[in-house]
């Protein structure tokens, strides 16, 4: 069963649409930068309901709890709110996910907005010094989907992420190579980095045949806006 209609939602659809006895969540709060209360209170009156179906639970909150920079927004608040919530279910797992990129219209999304403004020549400012993690959502879909078939996922908390991170400068410097264009952009002396685990998800990804390499970013960027 498949609650939500985004782009998590939909890359589970054909393993999960079905199943009668696993709940994938993917209908939470998707802007990061949201603060409406409303948004968060809809998210948990979803999550409740979704609880007291008595199935395993699949959650997906964020990497950046593990943020300093970001863990005091009413987003990740919000989300670590939703992880204890998930917690008092008898069968869950929570899958902490970075910058998800897929085929999606939901302009907040980093990777969407760098490729508008780099296309529309549009100048925008960067953080010198912040690092995104960013993974495919086909990728996501396909070590979730291997966990939960593996049976080692009820009761755990775990990043599904790329091993490495990188700058958001680096990631503009990319864009131009694939779309062959020219950034109008500033730096700002701004940002930092924090340390993401992903090594269970890492060890997945070499069983099941994804190449985690030095050029997985720009294969990602080239793949969606290429």
């Amino acid at each position: 069963m498949i609650i939500g209609n985004g782009l998590i939602a939909k890359s589970f659809v054909q393993e999960f649409g079905d199943d009668p006895n696993v709940i994938i969540f993917a209908s939470g709060v998707s802007n990061s930068r949201e603060i409406n209360s409303d948004a968060f209170l809809r998210e948990k009156q979803m999550l409740i309901e979704a609880l007291s179906q008595k199935k395993m639970l699949v959650y997906f909150s964020t990497c950046s709890v593990d943020d300093p920079e970001l863990i005091t927004t009413p987003y990740v608040i919000n989300k670590m709110e939703m992880e204890t919530l998930v917690r008092s279910a008898k069968d869950f797992a929570i899958f902490r996910l970075p910058q998800v990129v897929g085929k999606t219209p939901n302009p907040n999304t980093l990777t969407n907005f760098l490729n508008k403004k780099i296309i529309s020549c549009e100048p925008f400012q960067v953080w010198r010094h912040a690092t995104r993690n960013l993974i495919d959502v086909d990728d996501v879909a396909a070590i979730v989907t291997y966990l939960i078939r593996s049976s080692v996922t009820s009761g755990i908390t775990i990043n599904i992420a790329c091993p490495y991170s990188v700058t958001v400068p680096q990631l503009v410097k990319i864009f131009e190579l694939v779309l062959n264009k020219k950034a109008s952009y500033t730096e700002v002396e701004a940002g930092g980095t924090y340390m993401i685990d992903a090594s269970l998800a890492t060890k997945v990804a070499r069983e099941i045949g994804i190449d985690f390499d030095d050029a997985y970013v720009e294969k990602l960027i080239r793949k969606y806006y290429g």
